[in-house]
């Protein structure tokens, strides 16, 4: 019998929730939980259902995208992607997702993005990794600065109630200025962002400007015991935005200075993240993991190679190769004040590469010289790998410095 799948109604709700829970072996929400989010946009839900019984979950949320030159796409950001335990390998999840990206088409998304709880999943649907997410920690007494930052504004501490507001009006700023950010909708941030998890010892720092104008926040945690009168804590830096680089400077420069902290910890932060360079020892800082983060997947690839600023100035015929065999050309020209990009059938191309792969290579996150060198580009016109870097080269460095 095929599967049915389809959006669901509020009150098969919880139905959905219980199936994301075991496909992920997840604990049971907490009581106090707000529901904001995962009540949302129920329209966009993509559920199967086997003989009446949900088998599978996924949702997608309506997004923007930050593009390199700052433009603003229409993407979907899928989330909530689960299988039962019972039924896997049945074509569950290939056909939730064909039937989410059909209503992304729909809504003329041309893109969707995700984060991927395992990196061997997404691939083959056509996602490639974007974005990647640093992790890094430094032992607070290692915390010097090379150069002290002489802040002209100041820090606060903030309750939760004015949190709300300040953050969100800081982040709306900060995605717009580094390609790979996405929307945190009014929905994402009660459920999401802060999300119980037991009695938490979690503090809200605003930094202000010398004007008392918001201007960056950072979210923290702080966690250990205290052994023989020694307090044996570290402190976890959830959430840190900031319009500039001074801002960011001063950040850091608070963090490092909490008292009854052993290490601080970055969680979600950049590839160029320049705390290591703060530092009057740069070795000190060390790098706990680097992973993908956001995995974008081209559903209007001439929409969105378009929708962006090239570094220099350029053409190229980019072939498109589906796991189906059917090619897919692009006329791509541009440069530093936009560019044109359209479907061309019969133009021959310059390189040509699977949908996943200019996924990847979409935001400038990652180079043509690389993926060239894993055998995952193919070069057909000579000199077209390095005038693809030259052109889709991006900075500051696409990051996502989000989840969902």
């Amino acid at each position: 019998m095929p599967l049915d799948v389809r959006a669901i109604a509020p009150d098969e709700l919880p139905t959905m929730l219980e199936v994301d829970r075991r496909g992920f072996g997840a604990p049971q929400r907490e009581p106090e939980q707000a529901d904001s989010w995962v009540t949302a946009e129920l329209d966009r839900t993509r559920c199967a259902f086997d003989r009446g019984a949900m088998v599978g979950c996924t949702r997608s949320y309506t997004f923007e995208l930050t593009m390199p030159g700052g433009a603003l796409v229409p993407a979907a950001g899928v989330s909530a992607v689960a299988v039962q335990p019972t039924h896997r390998r049945r074509g569950v999840l290939s056909s939730m997702i064909g039937a989410l990206h059909d209503d992304a088409r729909d809504r003329g998304e041309i893109a969707a993005v995700l984060t991927a709880s395992e990196s061997t999943i997404y691939g083959r649907f056509g996602y490639g990794p974007a974005t990647f997410r640093l992790g890094c920690s430094v032992d607070r007494v290692d915390g010097a600065f090379a150069r002290p930052v002489e802040d002209k504004g100041s820090m606060r501490l903030v309750p939760r109630g004015e949190a709300d507001l300040v953050y969100q009006a800081v982040y709306d700023r900060a995605r717009r200025a580094r390609a790979g950010m996405v929307t945190r909708p009014e929905f994402w941030w009660p459920e999401v962002f802060w999300m119980p998890e037991g009695k938490r010892a979690q503090f809200e720092v605003v930094h202000e400007d010398e004007h008392g104008n918001p201007d960056g926040y950072v979210s923290y945690e702080i966690k250990g015991e205290w052994h023989g009168g020694i307090a044996n804590r570290h402190l976890y830096v959830w959430d840190l935005q900031a319009i500039d680089g001074a801002t960011r400077a001063a950040l850091w420069q608070f963090v490092l200075g909490v008292d009854l902290v052993v290490t601080v910890h970055g969680t979600n932060l950049p590839v160029d993240e320049p705390l290591r360079f703060l530092l009057a020892d740069h070795r000190k800082l060390r790098t706990d993991f680097l992973i993908d983060s956001v995995w974008v997947l081209p559903l209007d690839a001439a929409a969105l190679l378009g929708a962006r600023t090239y570094s220099a100035a350029g053409k190229l015929v980019i072939e498109i190769v589906d796991p189906d065999g059917s090619r897919e050309r692009i006329a791509l020209e541009g440069g530093p004040d936009g560019a044109t990009s359209t479907g061309r059938a019969g133009a021959v191309p310059d390189l040509s590469c699977s949908r996943s792969t200019l996924g990847a290579l979409s935001l400038g996150g990652t180079s043509w010289a690389t993926y060239a060198g894993a055998g995952a580009v193919d070069e057909h016109s000579a000199g077209a790998i390095a005038q693809a870097d030259a052109m889709f080269a991006t900075a500051p460095a696409p990051a996502t410095i989000s989840w969902f």
